[in-house]
């Protein structure tokens, strides 16, 4: 039922969350109470009438200790969302002009949770390990770190290809197109903006080929692509 009325947006769904707390609690069943803590802060991170990023935070510690120490996935997991709550506090305090030492205090939290949440999780848990690379390469995107955001994002794009996923590589490789075109935007050489709008274009060019894989299904994407590299291309000249 928490599940049902979260997909609806409803804040009504922590009261059926917290019913499965009380439930597990009383039968023992930490590994259901650390689940379900878990979907509580999915919760309070991603539903507007009830947004509270403390709460969140409370939520992924409280799966966090719940967890079996054997089970790195599931306590990476907890990590890797943790640190996705100091990146809404980034994105919030840089919205809102923040002091810049508390915009970057932020922006290390969550690198540091991200990291952090790489390091435990199993090299084999390859469906985990690519959303923590996307999280770091958008972070380092936005700090102003390209590079650190391609090395990243360039993990994710090969785990997507490992999977078959080539929407997902798609959509990442789109990202990094975005970026060298925002990064050429601000070079002053004409070379090094040369060089910068060659390397969105290259990638812009592969999200198309990803995007078309899928024959007619990713139409709306495959436009974007095309807009994008028209864009790029108009700039190159």
């Amino acid at each position: 039922l928490g599940h049902i009325l979260m997909e609806q947006g409803s804040g009504d769904c922590l009261s059926a969350y917290q019913d499965a707390v009380r439930y597990s609690q009383r039968c023992g069943d930490s590994a259901m109470e650390a689940i379900t803590h878990y979907n509580i802060g999915h919760a309070y991170k991603d539903l507007p009438d009830i947004r509270d990023l403390d709460a969140a935070e409370t939520a992924y510690q409280c799966s966090l200790k719940l967890r079996d120490k054997d089970d790195a996935v599931g306590r990476s997991r907890c990590i890797k969302q943790t640190g996705m709550v100091h990146h809404e506090r980034f994105n919030e305090s840089r919205a809102a002009s923040e002091p810049a030492d508390t915009v970057l205090r932020h922006a290390q939290a969550a690198e540091s949770h991200y990291h952090d949440a790489l390091a435990l999780c199993p090299t084999t848990a390859i469906t985990d390990l690519g959303p923590f690379h996307n999280q770091l390469g958008t972070l380092y995107q936005q700090i102003g770190q390209p590079e650190l955001a391609r090395e990243h994002y360039e993990k994710d794009v090969q785990i997507c290809e490992q999977t078959g996923d080539r929407f997902g590589a798609g959509q990442t490789r789109f990202n990094m197109a975005l970026m060298y075109l925002s990064s050429a935007s601000g070079e002053s050489a004409p070379s090094g903006q040369q060089t910068l709008l060659r390397r969105a274009q290259t990638y812009a060019e592969a999200s198309l080929r990803d995007f078309q894989h899928y024959e007619g299904r990713a139409v709306a994407d495959e436009a974007r692509c095309r807009k994008l590299i028209d864009d790029i291309q108009q700039q190159l000249s």
